[in-house]
């Protein structure tokens, strides 16, 4: 079963957009909104899986459904982008989301269930992928070392190197910490520019300047660094119960 954000703002549009979707038995929640903002909004508060966004917003909105797709793009890299337009030449601009899909109005039923149905089946494999993630195949010198992503504490990058940190090893590899944080899926958190920190091994969130924040993991004594925009963009996921 999926989650659904629907941006549209055209209210009968919507309504009958909404309609199509619900009725696809894939389909658990679909959040609806004509606001970018709001949209935004309910990205950060919800567990979403595809994103339906009209490009065509409002002109009193100052952004349109690209825009609204890059940013929330920046916080949950995972959600499927499908576009939706009465016009094709947004179809080259919408790319640098790497959208599934770009649909044309006016929307077909079969087209909306296809699209759905095909990643709906995506996400179950995506899912199946993460319970069961690889191992981080790390060669040092003469030697070929395997790590389990849940061993794995945090990441630092420096320099040209990033340093995996487990609570027995540091290990030290090549690949950039967007690649990794893409394998790793995600309980990995970018939470600074130099650094990944695994969701489920930290222990403590310290608060040390107005600009940053430090995490503490259950029995290392090195820590990792967390930017203040980052805590403001994960908070939500550090909420207390």
């Amino acid at each position: 079963m999926v989650n659904i954000l629907l941006l549209e703002d055209e209210h009968y549009t919507r309504k009958f957009l909404k309609k199509l979707v619900s009725e696809n038995p894939s389909v658990d929640k679909v959040i609806d909104t004509p606001s970018g903002e709001e949209a935004i909004n309910f990205a950060r508060e919800h567990k979403l899986d595809i994103a339906l966004l009209d490009i065509e917003l409002a002109p009193e909105e100052g952004l349109n459904g690209i825009l609204v797709a890059k940013k929330i793009h920046d916080f949950n890299p995972d959600i499927f982008f499908v576009f939706i337009t009465g016009y094709s030449q947004y179809a080259i601009d919408s790319f640098a989301v790497h959208p599934y899909d770009y649909i044309l109005k006016p929307v077909k039923k079969a087209k909306i269930n296809e699209i759905i149905n095909s990643l709906t089946e995506e996400i179950r494999k995506r899912n199946i992928i993460r319970r069961n993630p690889e191992k981080i195949k790390i060669k040092d010198k003469n030697e070929i070392f395997m790590v389990a992503p849940g061993d794995i504490l945090f990441i630092e990058k420096q320099d040209k190197l990033n340093l995996i940190h487990t609570e027995n090893n540091v290990y030290k590899i090549h690949q950039t910490l967007s690649k990794l944080a893409e394998k790793l899926g995600g309980n990995f958190l970018r939470v600074h520019k130099s650094f990944i920190a695994n969701m489920d091994n930290i222990s403590r969130i310290r608060e040390v300047s107005n600009r940053s924040y430090v995490i503490e993991f259950d029995g290392y004594d090195k820590v990792a660094l967390m930017s203040r925009y980052k805590f403001e963009e994960h908070k939500h996921r550090f909420a207390p119960l």
